[in-house]
């Protein structure tokens, strides 16, 4: 290919002036594009592997499967074996494996890693980097060897169809040789592989699934486009390096022959199926879906379509899904917070012991609104001048705490404390409060406390007694999801009946009606050690978080809570509402509840 710049003739595949470093056009897009290229599948009997050339047999050498020594070159002195890696006759695997040097020096491009053997090249003919001053070296690859006539066929096969894709792990080479006399099969590839998807904790960050997973789906649709399937996926074939995924130990691949091109579909939906797998449980740590992970609803909706009716879902249309739901997490969201309470004393009581606090701010810069709140319900005991200060003397000291602390940094821009401290850290100095004015009043006050902070669409709960969280949802019984999954309890109240129900010694319909069931075992201000249970919970749009004491859960089924918010027009109303049903179903206890309610 001519230089339009300086005249240099360049090969034909280069994308840059050997001459002068300019940018080529290319002349016929379509010789080097290989997904124009047809697949030419082989015959069931054949193999790329016998039309390869092979070396004469090594002088005086055994015909059995002996490992090559030291020195011996292979593929026409290409390669020169420079350790044995697997000595002696392995008769269960058939297999020996080399450590190899070329024997052709390459220089190596210091920006994207291109060899070229050429030494009179300038700059880099893949991105145009100057080479200059870049010294030549030998590479060493790892090199199988097999006895077996089938073996790395499927890997020879990938290589004659010339894929070419930045996220396949091809092996270098594959070709045959007959050093002792039968032939032998060799597959060459890297000295190091990246590391694999195996070795990675879980769960990974969500956005970073993502990302690999867009990198992996449009490899995958590449291979497909060229009536290639993995049939197998997992993640002992996916390698991940940093931020890139790439699909490595593809010798379980298959081409689909023309004749086998109507049920190609079939294949295809499952490596989208085997991929999403990988995905889901590298993002949740769960080997099998559930419907219930906290994920955002978009990438939920995405892993149940891929998992559950894969059929329909094409790996081109799975990868643009991947793109648009990490665009969607990318790019930021206003959030509102929407918050409705109510408290009241009920019917059978004199006193209303229970305290509620609810704090937020919400800033809003470049068009983006970034909400903070606190939301604290208290369900003081004691009796007369006891369970109602305890609950306020709670709320009054966490209430400064978080306008210092949390809401006064928000509004300036500045950095947040650590929610889980914070809120374990507030709860002890409410703790601390009312056992200190319990010792000098000389009585049995106390309180219950469940408290969520907010930080955008995220609650981090700390709780401690009875009083509960729940997550209420909209009802999504045309995702698969369970009936009853609508209202979530999250956290675990610190009651008898509660331990008798895990420990299996009552059933919960027994502990409806326990005689002691209004016995818990942590309280605020009963020890002066005290330990705080913390939960987080991501809240989707429309979806709310419901604080409330054992006035309401105690005397309204969860069903009827679900339904009543789901039936209101409004957090606001909806309290009212639960208020008014804990009351007409006998109000036993003071109510108190509080819903924030999540909207963008």
């Amino acid at each position: 290919m001519k230089c339009p710049n300086c005249g240099y003739e360049n090969r034909e595949t280069a994308h840059f002036c050997q001459g002068c470093g300019a940018a080529l056009a290319t002349q016929n897009p379509a010789a080097l594009d290989v997904s124009r290229q047809p697949t030419q599948p082989l015959p069931p009997t054949a193999s790329p592997l016998h039309s390869l050339p092979a070396t004469r047999p090594l002088s005086e050498a055994s015909i059995a499967f002996a490992p090559l020594p030291e020195g011996a070159l292979l593929h026409e002195g290409q390669y020169v074996v420079v350790e044995t890696r697997t000595p002696g006759l392995e008769k269960a695997e058939r297999l020996n494996v080399y450590l190899v040097e070329d024997t052709t020096p390459v220089r190596l491009c210091p920006n994207c890693r291109a060899e070229t053997a050429d030494p009179e090249e300038r700059f880099c003919s893949y991105c145009g980097a100057d080479l200059s001053g870049v010294e030549p070296l030998h590479l060493r690859y790892l090199t199988r060897e097999s006895a077996d006539e089938h073996a790395f066929a499927v890997e020879a096969h990938l290589l004659e169809t010339r894929l070419d894709h930045p996220d396949l792990l091809l092996p270098r080479d594959v070709f045959v040789e007959s050093p002792y006399g039968p032939h032998r099969r060799y597959l060459v590839e890297p000295e190091f592989s990246p590391p694999l998807a195996t070795t990675l904790s879980v769960p990974q960050e969500l956005n970073q699934v993502l990302e690999w997973g867009v990198s992996l789906a449009q490899a995958l649709d590449y291979l497909h486009r060229h009536q290639i399937t993995l049939r197998e996926v997992g993640l002992n074939h996916i390698a991940v390096e940093g931020k890139t995924a790439r699909w490595i130990h593809l010798g379980t691949a298959y081409v689909v022959p023309p004749e086998a091109r109507s049920t190609a579909a079939g294949y295809f939906a499952q490596d989208v199926q085997g991929l999403a797998t990988a995905l889901f449980y590298l993002a949740t740590g769960q080997q099998q879906y559930t419907a219930d992970v906290s994920l955002p609803e978009q990438v939920t909706t995405l892993f149940s379509q891929a998992l559950t009716a894969p059929a329909g879902l094409t790996v081109a249309a799975f990868a643009s899904a991947l793109e648009a739901a990490l665009e969607e997490l990318r790019r930021p969201a206003s959030v509102t917070l929407v918050v409705g309470h109510r408290t009241d004393v009920g019917q059978e009581r004199s006193l209303n012991e229970d305290s509620l606090l609810t704090l937020s701010i919400a800033p809003v810069f470049r068009s983006v609104s970034a909400p903070v709140g606190l939301f604290v319900v208290a369900d003081g005991m004691g009796g007369h001048e006891a369970g109602d200060v305890a609950s306020q003397l709670a709320i009054r000291t966490i209430a400064p705490l978080a306008v210092s602390e949390v809401l006064s940094p928000a509004a300036a821009g500045k950095p947040l404390p650590d929610t889980r401290e914070w809120l374990t850290a507030a709860t002890q100095a409410a703790n601390r409060a009312v056992y200190e004015q319990r010792r000098a009043a000389g009585n049995d006050m106390g309180t219950t406390l469940v408290m969520a902070l907010f930080i955008g669409d995220t609650a981090i709960i700390a709780n401690v007694g009875d009083s509960r969280a729940y997550l209420l949802r909209q009802r999504r019984e045309e995702r698969g999801e369970r009936r009853g999954e609508e209202i979530v309890q999250i956290t675990t109240d610190h009651s008898l009946v509660e331990r008798l129900v895990a420990t299996g010694q009552i059933t919960p319909e027994e502990a409806v009606d326990h005689p002691q069931k209004n016995v818990i075992y942590r309280v605020i201000g009963d020890k002066l050690r005290l330990e705080v249970d913390l939960f987080e919970q991501r809240l989707n749009a429309g979806e709310a978080l419901l604080l409330c004491s054992d006035g309401l859960s105690g005397m309204v089924p969860d069903e009827q809570i679900w339904h009543t918010w789901r039936t209101s027009t409004s957090p606001r109303e909806a309290c009212d509402r639960l208020v008014e049903a804990a009351n007409q179903a006998g109000g036993e206890d003071n109510v108190t509840v509080v819903i924030v309610q999540v909207s963008r």
